[in-house]
């Protein structure tokens, strides 16, 4: 269940707050016009922010797999160390999708409010129909041997 549910829904507070304010957030605040009349090229902020969230997304996964395995090996929890780092390594990269759904409304929108109404609501009903998809039964109940 925390890596069915949890860990998305927690990445994905933590995406739509960062990705939010990576290039809409400045552009609102007016330091990216700051940031532009220096001689430094859109592309290349746009790729040190780009590098800068990558980075956080992957010290933060890398930390919770570090943490994962320590707990099961100290805990003696039994689960499988290949399976725990599967795992972390599939919560990573259901947080680069969410993580390039909010850089490319960051990007595309200049007022932050609708970079967070695109792509904030977007993640969340990604989410919700994955919570709503747990709950589904996949037979057809009315063909079953009684």
């Amino acid at each position: 269940m925390f890596y069915g549910m949890l860990v998305p829904a927690l990445s994905a507070i933590f995406i739509i707050i960062v990705g939010n304010k990576l290039l809409a957030g400045q552009v609102d605040r007016g330091s990216m016009a700051y940031l532009l009349t220096a001689p430094v090229r859109r592309l290349t902020v746009t790729l040190t922010q780009t590098l800068n969230f990558i980075g956080a997304l992957v010290v933060t996964f890398g930390s919770m797999t570090v943490t994962s395995l320590l707990v099961n090996h100290y805990a003696e929890a039994g689960f499988a160390k290949k399976i725990l780092v599967e795992l972390n390594f599939g919560a990573l990269a259901i947080a680069f999708a969410f993580a390039g759904i909010m850089f490319l409304a960051s990007g595309v929108f200049n007022l932050s409010k609708l970079s967070l109404g695109t792509g904030g609501v977007l993640i969340l009903a990604f989410i919700l129909l994955a919570v709503i998809a747990s709950f589904a039964n996949y037979g057809v109940s009315g063909l079953d041997d009684v």
